[in-house]
């Protein structure tokens, strides 16, 4: 087992001059870990490799006071510095209201983070082993994970490292008889209280019996062709993500309509990241919610309340609204409405500068009139602009306002004639609720603009327009 390590495992983990925080718990799994990583640091000094040991005390079982005893010792043996971390992981439990496996298991990686920080190491080494990553994802099956959850654990993901993710149980176990290593054995993974012992104790018993006596290999393998997948399609929702994330703040996220053209491989995982950017789960959303949003289609006027954050879909975008956020923002703008577009009032353009900043929906837009410039064309501030005749503008500027929808408008389209705003807003499958928010360039009953859905040809400018009418974030 050590051969197979130090020759193709551990050159590919450990660079030259890391400093490793090894999380020991004092079984056999994680000192047999701390056993290969001292002894290849000693055989290869020239790489400067050095060692921190850490060990969590849980205050669960009457052995972990001499598992702490013994983890300590063993560092002294070796010349390593061992921190050792005490803590009621059943009254930390039952205080955050999780599980005892998930709330110890937190606890336990947020003082490995600051133990790192204050050792200044650049690596925490964990000792999951090939049946840990079966049963992880064997559990993960059973929930009806998709790919990323299918692939199982990395043998590196971050500053964490997992050396022994290929080795079986019984290798480990005999390289602590040969080295003479000590460990302890924790009971309670004997016992079938848990869901995951379950599957170690019952299910792959039976799996290894009447279905396939090299199952962990089989499914082990199956994980890390499962990666391969994911790391690929996580690098094209990268790219995916710079062409259809429009805006991407605290708490909130627009992406491109445009964006339900893409697969369901790719589509599914920017939702997932959009809601994880706005909820700050990096878990992501679950299948049940993807699927209402993918069921969309993309349809103007779609919304839905999900966990934390609210789904709306308008016609500049896809917006993922922090729940929170979306109430602050709805009663920040109605203490605004009675002064501005919304309430039906005018808003005066003046060919300079539209200095009035008003509110539609989520986003605040500052109206301005500027001259032909090609920058404007890459500005990501911009939502949506038009290109007018100066002349026309200038002749209509007395009359020319910023105002909400009224009955009887209407926008003169070439070879059509005269079109209503309603018809207009059907057949962009604008909803009612959408199409009182979106503010009109008009004078009187003439609409010219419609800011993301459609310009009047009245006042449309020619091959080289004088005038471009920008709307900025």
């Amino acid at each position: 087992m050590y051969e197979k390590m130090r020759q193709s495992v551990l050159p590919l983990l450990l660079p030259p001059q890391a400093r490793i925080l090894v999380a020991v718990s004092g079984g056999p799994d994680s000192m047999a870990l701390s056993h290969v990583l001292w002894r290849y640091a000693q055989e290869a000094r020239e790489q400067g490799i050095s060692l921190v040991l850490t060990h969590v005390h849980h205050g669960v079982r009457r052995e972990s006071d001499e598992e702490a005893i013994m983890v300590q010792e063993m560092a002294k043996r070796w010349g390593l510095p061992c921190v050792i971390h005490r803590f009621d992981a059943q009254a930390y439990a039952q205080a955050s209201g999780r599980s005892f496996e998930t709330a110890a298991r937190e606890w336990r990686y947020t003082r490995w983070n600051e133990d790192m920080i204050e050792y200044s190491c650049d690596l925490l080494a964990t000792a999951h082993h090939l049946g840990d990553q079966v049963e992880t994802v064997l559990y993960r099956l059973l929930r009806g994970s998709g790919t990323a959850g299918l692939a199982g654990i990395y043998p590196r993901k971050g500053k964490i490292i997992r050396p022994f993710l290929t080795i079986k149980k019984e290798d480990i176990l005999d390289y602590c008889q040969t080295e003479q290593i000590p460990y302890a054995v924790d009971y309670t993974n004997f016992q079938p209280l848990f869901v995951r012992n379950r599957i170690r104790l019952e299910l792959l018993p039976e799996l290894k019996k009447n279905y396939n006596p090299k199952v962990l290999e089989a499914i082990g393998r199956t994980a890390e062709v499962l990666r391969w997948d994911e790391e690929y399609l996580e690098q094209q929702t990268d790219k995916a993500w710079k062409i259809y994330c429009l805006s991407c703040e605290h708490k909130q996220v627009q992406l491109s309509r445009e964006v339900f053209q893409e697969p369901k491989a790719i589509l599914s995982r920017l939702i997932r990241r959009a809601a994880a950017q706005v909820t700050g789960e990096p878990r992501g959303l679950g299948f049940t919610y993807v699927h209402q949003i993918l069921d969309s289609g993309g349809q103007i006027g779609w919304k839905q309340d999900l966990p934390h954050f609210t789904v709306h879909i308008r016609y500049d975008g896809i917006w993922f609204f922090w729940r929170v956020s979306v109430e602050r923002a709805s009663q920040a703008e109605e203490r605004h409405v009675g002064e501005n577009v919304k309430q039906g009032r005018e808003i005066p353009v003046h060919m300079d500068v539209w200095s009035e900043l008003t509110r539609f929906n989520a986003w605040a837009g500052l109206f301005s009139v500027e001259g032909l410039n090609p920058e404007f064309m890459q500005n990501e501030d911009i939502l949506a602009w038009a290109d007018f005749d100066q002349e026309e503008l200038s002749r209509l500027q007395e009359n020319l306002i910023f105002r909400s929808r009224r009955p009887g408008d209407e926008l003169w389209i070439q070879g059509v004639g005269h079109k209503s705003l309603k018809k207009i807003f059907q057949e962009a499958r604008i909803n009612s609720e959408e199409r009182g928010r979106i503010p009109l360039l008009a004078v009187e009953r003439q609409v010219l603009w419609i800011p993301g859905v459609k310009q009047s040809d009245s006042c449309r400018a020619g091959i080289r327009p004088k005038v471009r009418v920008i709307i900025r974030r």
